[in-house]
């Protein structure tokens, strides 16, 4: 099977050492994320961030990596323990928490369309300029030698 777009080639799951299972959950995962992406993104740049998550340095993980963002930048070139410089995690999950604060979920099914439903809300301009502060606060890091930097931005 040859590799498109889409999809990571077959061959590269294997040679990650990945069973049957685990390639067919991971080329379903990885297509729905890439759809998501690239609708969302509509073929404009973007950075796709990991942090220190275990997952994150997986075989199947870093073959889907290989497979769809040739050149990714790995985990390890991100500070470990660094949600300051994360969007997502100093503005866009409080952004989405504050969404759906004070309702109550029967099932987890209920909160990842409810958190679904917020994060399509979320206007564009409003992550662009969270991504765009990126960089401020990576010099204010480095300014603050990797100590809380928050009280110079």
């Amino acid at each position: 099977m040859k590799s498109s777009p889409h999809r990571p080639s077959i061959e590269l799951l294997f040679k990650r050492g990945l069973g049957s299972a685990e390639i067919a959950r991971r080329l379903q995962i990885s297509s729905s994320t890439v759809r998501i992406l690239r609708r969302h993104f509509a073929g404009g740049p973007f950075i796709l961030q990991q942090d220190w998550a275990p997952s994150h340095g997986s075989r199947s993980t870093l073959a889907v990596l290989e497979a769809h963002f040739p050149g990714f930048l790995d985990k390890n070139l991100w500070p470990a323990s660094s949600p300051d410089l994360n969007p997502m995690d100093f503005s866009v999950w409080g952004m989405l928490e504050g969404k759906i604060a004070g309702k109550v979920f029967a099932t987890v099914d209920d909160l990842k369309a409810a958190l679904e439903v917020a994060w399509a809300s979320i206007d564009d301009g409003y992550l662009r300029r969270t991504v765009n502060s990126v960089k401020k606060r990576s010099r204010a890091c480095v300014k603050a030698r990797g100590s809380n930097f928050e009280i110079l931005l």
